[in-house]
Order: C-alpha cells, then sequence, then structure tokens
C-alpha cells in the first residue's frame, strides 16, 4: 500500500513539473517572431549606423559653401603673422554642389539598403519558423517509428524464445531499431539546429523557450508571372539602391571634371602690428585659385569616377537580369509546392484511414501491437512529409514576395 502511494506521488509530480513546463513557454506566432526579429536583429543597427555615416557626409560635403575662420598667434608677434582670417568660397564651377549631390544619392542608397536588411530578415525568420515546426514532425515521425522497431525487436525476441525465429531475424529487428534511433538523434539535432537559426534570426540569445503556433496557411493565390516580374523591377530595394548609386557616381564624375576649373574665394584678415609692422593691417579681397599640375591625380580621380560609373551600371543591368530569373524560377518552384501538397495529403488521409482501421482491429484482438506501431508510424511519417510539403509551400510564396519587393505586410 505504501509503495503505491509513492508510485502515485512520484506520477503527480511529473505531471505537474510537465504542466509547470508547458506554461512557462510563450506561445510564439510568426508575426511576433519577425517582430521581434525587426526590433532586436544587430543588422538593423548596422543598416542604421550606415545611414548615419552618410547623414555625415552629406553635412561634409556642404562644408565649403560656409566660411572658415583660422587664426595664427605667434609669441612675441612678428611681422604680420598673427591674427585672424576669414576665407569664403564663392563659385568652384559646381565642384562643392556636385558632392553634395553625391552624398544625398549615397544617404538615398543606405536607406534603401536598410529596406533589403529588413527584407532579409523578415524572409529568414520565415525560413526558420517553419523549419522548426518541419524539423518538430519529422522528429515526432522518427520517434513513432524507433517505437515501431521496439514492438518488432520484441517480437522477434519473443519468436526466438518459443523457437519460431532464428538468431539473425532478431538481429536484424536490432539493426533496424538501431538506425530508427540514429535517425531519432539527427532528427533532433537537426530540430535544435533549427531552433537556434530562429534564435539568430530574431536577434535573441538564450534558452529557447517558446512553443510555436503551429497554425500554417495554405491558399491557393494566384501570382501573375508577367506582374511579378514588372513589380520586382520596380520595387526591389537592391535595384533602387545601385540606381542611387549610379547617381552618386555621376555626380561624382562630374565633381571629378570641375577640379580642372579655378576656384574663386573671397579673403578677410585682420593681423596683428609685430616686428616689421607699423600698424595693424586689416586687408579683404577677392582671390582666383587656378590649378596647374598636381601630378596628374586629378586624371586619375576623372579615370576612377568614370570606371566606377561604368561598374555600377553595369551592377544595375546584372541586377535586373538576375531578378527576371529569380522571379521565374520562383514561379516554378511554387507551383511545385502546390503540387507536392496535393499528392502528400492524398498519401496521408490514405495512411490515416489505414491508422483507423489498425485501431479498430487491435481494439478487437485482430491486429497486433507491431500492426498497430508501424500504422502509427506510417502515418506520422505521411504527416510530417505533408506538413512540409506545406511549410515549403509557404517559404517558396514568402520568397516569391521577396522577390517583388511585396514584404510590406509585416513591415508595420
Amino acid at each position: 500500500m505504501k509503495k503505491g502511494f509513492v508510485m502515485l506521488f512520484a506520477i503527480l509530480s511529473l505531471l505537474a513539473g510537465s504542466i509547470s513546463d508547458a506554461q512557462e513557454k510563450k506561445l510564439l506566432s510568426l508575426e511576433e517572431a519577425i517582430n521581434t526579429a525587426l526590433e532586436n536583429n544587430p543588422g538593423i543597427t548596422v543598416s542604421n549606423a550606415d545611414i548615419e555615416i552618410s547623414r555625415a557626409l552629406v553635412r561634409n560635403s556642404k562644408a565649403p559653401y560656409y566660411p572658415e575662420i583660422k587664426s595664427r598667434i605667434v609669441v612675441p608677434f612678428i611681422g604680420r603673422e598673427s591674427g585672424f582670417f576669414l576665407d569664403q568660397m564663392i563659385w568652384d564651377f559646381g565642384r562643392t554642389s556636385n558632392r553634395v549631390k553625391s552624398s544625398k544619392a549615397q544617404l538615398k542608397s543606405s536607406r534603401y539598403n536598410k529596406e533589403t536588411t529588413k527584407d532579409n530578415i523578415i524572409l529568414n525568420t520565415i525560413t526558420s519558423y517553419y523549419t522548426v515546426l518541419s524539423q518538430k514532425h519529422l522528429k515526432e515521425a522518427y520517434e513513432k517509428k524507433v517505437t515501431e522497431f521496439e514492438k518488432r525487436l520484441d517480437r522477434a525476441e519473443g519468436f526466438l524464445k518459443a523457437g519460431r525465429a532464428s538468431q539473425i531475424e532478431v538481429t536484424k529487428a536490432e539493426v533496424s531499431l538501431g538506425n530508427a534511433r540514429l535517425e531519432l538523434l539527427a532528427a533532433e539535432n537537426d530540430l535544435e539546429t533549427a531552433k537556434l537559426n530562429l534564435m539568430a534570426a530574431m536577434g535573441i540569445e538564450g534558452d529557447f523557450d517558446f512553443e510555436l503556433a503551429d497554425s500554417v496557411k495554405y491558399g491557393t493565390e494566384e501570382f501573375n508571372l508577367r506582374d511579378s516580374i514588372d513589380k520586382a523591377l520596380e520595387s526591389r530595394s537592391e535595384l533602387k539602391s545601385l540606381e542611387a548609386r549610379e547617381a552618386a557616381m555621376r555626380a561624382n564624375l562630374d565633381a571629378a571634371k570641375k577640379e580642372f576649373y579655378p576656384l574663386i574665394f573671397g579673403r578677410t584678415a585682420y593681423r596683428f602690428e609685430g616686428e616689421g609692422a607699423e600698424t595693424p593691417g586689416f586687408i579683404a579681397g577677392i582671390g582666383l585659385q587656378f590649378p596647374i599640375f598636381e601630378g596628374f591625380s586629378r586624371f586619375a580621380d576623372v579615370q576612377d569616377a568614370r570606371a566606377n560609373l561604368t561598374r555600377v551600371s553595369a551592377e544595375i543591368e546584372k541586377a535586373r537580369t538576375d531578378i527576371l530569373s529569380e522571379v521565374k524560377q520562383l514561379h516554378l518552384e511554387l507551383n511545385l509546392a502546390e503540387e507536392n501538397i496535393e499528392v502528400t495529403e492524398r498519401t496521408r488521409n490514405s495512411t490515416q484511414e489505414s491508422l483507423m482501421l489498425a485501431r479498430e482491429r487491435y481494439r478487437l484482438d485482430r491486429a497486433s501491437e507491431v500492426e498497430l506501431a508501424e500504422a502509427e508510424s506510417l502515418y506520422a511519417s505521411t504527416n510530417a512529409t505533408y506538413m512540409q510539403a506545406l511549410y515549403n509551400f509557404n517559404i517558396t510564396a514568402a520568397r516569391l514576395e521577396r522577390a517583388i519587393g511585396d514584404f510590406d505586410e509585416y513591415d508595420k
């Protein structure tokens, strides 16, 4: 009697622990995972820093528009070396204006790069989220398979004792069980890896204390290929970033060409009285600075700017070609993913009917534990394949949305 109470207490303790663990885990939806990733992923911080750097470059490029004030003090005062000096650029034939235009285009490119980073984070989070769910179903299927082969081994050992089976049949059952356990270990490792990838995508550390909402959606949303291509060429942030960079490189080329023109500036100075000077001096005037020879550096700057412009123009053409190929390929993959759902669903329904029949036969003592375990294992396997097809469809649809620049629903 006392032993029974001890066992009951142990069982209740285990149940209480399981309930407590379940309550500690937070239910995490896909939308919550994406929002967490957009808040915590360090890629966003890097993009924000790049934007601030570009803003600083814009401010720096505008510096020649403002006067430059300097002072030089020599003690004791000697000649006219000590004083205050103010220089103001009057006209540089467009050098500064083109540099400002270039820096503003670079800032625009940085902002589009941030959009690219956000889209990549969203896609990576979606892929990681569904991968965790897929690996979870595969792990459950391998657990059922291990159970099936344990039952088979028990039966083979029973037949061996009864003289109805040979030792080789027991050995084969042991080998099959060992292989199933290895597959289960691999599935468990893949699941843990998928969880780590999801945590990394969300930009958080610690234990994986989440229960994912397994409410996968499946719809036959139509994607017109021509519309997808047009929208991709119009909306892709990578392409917009390259186009902004092209504008920056063109402005840089114009600025480099202007280096061959003179600089007109105004100068005002107040110089202290010192040795060799009878009275304090105040001067003001307009100067013309004309570059004569600087070791061919200006020619090299023009050549460099022209090469950069050629390069980014080629990158734009390559990006357009890659986008066209990507969109076409994803349309094909989406159609294939949809067909896989239909095939795997029929297979799963068939094994589900077989499982229901096996359970009924087992209830009526017309089927063995091995037959029931085999039906459960087969259904778990086909169900995992079907769920994986659903997840793959959603991942492919997300990749297509990403390819055509249609992630606005996630970016709020």
